[in-house]
């Protein structure tokens, strides 16, 4: 049976461990990935939602998402404004923040300065997909093994 807001709520004690540990150690990995700067990451998910938004991976494969090579991105303008509005990261560290991805070779602009994740960060964030992967399984794994014992 899929999570819900309340199957966690009433399983919190079982779940809540799990999904702390796991979020701990998916944070601590992202750091990493990010070169010690967390705002990298969230600025590459905003600008890749964009790119990729959930309406179109529903019936994608890991494999396939992993492969797609951009053939199925609709990639969807977003500048620093919109970044800075959605995250509340202030505009100009956004704009310091995408300046460092785009030295990293993370981050392209169009002519029009729209942003777009390059297969470059795709390709060197895999670790933090996959970890991101065991962390989803592991919250459904405790949730699983909570109902099996009431």
């Amino acid at each position: 049976m899929p999570l819900s807001y309340e199957k966690v709520t009433h399983h919190f004690g079982h779940i809540f461990p799990t999904h702390i540990e796991g979020l701990c150690e998916l944070l601590i990995l992202l750091r990493q990935q990010c070169f010690g700067d967390l705002d990298l990451m969230l600025i590459l998910a905003i600008v890749g939602s964009r790119a990729l938004p959930a309406r179109q991976t529903s019936n994608m494969t890991y494999t396939e998402f992993i492969n797609d090579n951009k053939k199925n991105r609709l990639n969807q303008p977003i500048n620093i404004q919109s970044i800075a509005e959605c995250s509340g990261i202030a505009r100009e560290t956004v704009r310091r923040k995408v300046h460092k991805l785009e030295e990293l070779g993370f981050m392209t602009r169009d002519a029009n300065g729209m942003l777009k994740v390059t297969d470059k960060a795709i390709e060197h964030l895999q670790p933090a997909t996959e970890a991101s992967l065991h962390y989803l399984v592991a919250l459904n794994e405790r949730s699983a093994a909570t109902e099996k014992t009431q």
